[in-house]
């Protein structure tokens, strides 16, 4: 999945940034996550989803993310296994939105997190960077 940035903010759709970690850099098994956001709290809602290269298969985080009133935002997360990963931040449509929302509760009441093999549609790529853990 390549580095992928709106340089634009869409009428209705959120604008987003990752500032923390910096593309191409290893990460630990935990990660604090940071970035900027507009125009959130419309029809869509901002989520971090991480791609794992190795297992094909997208790890919704907790979400939706939490923007701040200075639009930035915060997460701690953590990563099961070593390789090379994709940060994302998506905007979901409120069809994708209950599709994540649906995955996460589920995976929570089952304590396995499958991953997902794609996004839901709906889903809009905001920005990524990529990462690996040894």
């Amino acid at each position: 999945m390549p580095f992928v940035h709106q340089p634009e903010p869409m009428p209705g759709i959120p604008a987003a940034t990752i500032t923390t970690p910096i593309n191409n850099t290893r990460v630990e098994s935990s990660v604090f996550v940071t970035g900027t956001a507009q125009n959130t709290g419309g029809e869509y809602n901002l989520w971090l989803v991480f791609y794992d290269y190795s297992a094909n298969r997208h790890y919704p985080q907790e979400g939706p993310l939490a923007v701040s009133s200075n639009g930035e935002w915060e997460m701690t997360t953590f990563f099961e296994g070593s390789g090379r990963y994709d940060i994302t931040a998506v905007a979901a449509d409120k069809n994708a939105n209950e599709n994540l929302l649906l995955y996460q509760a589920a995976s929570e009441s089952s304590g396995d997190y499958p991953g997902l093999p794609a996004l839901p549609s709906g889903c809009i790529t905001l920005a990524s960077v990529t990462v690996s853990r040894t």
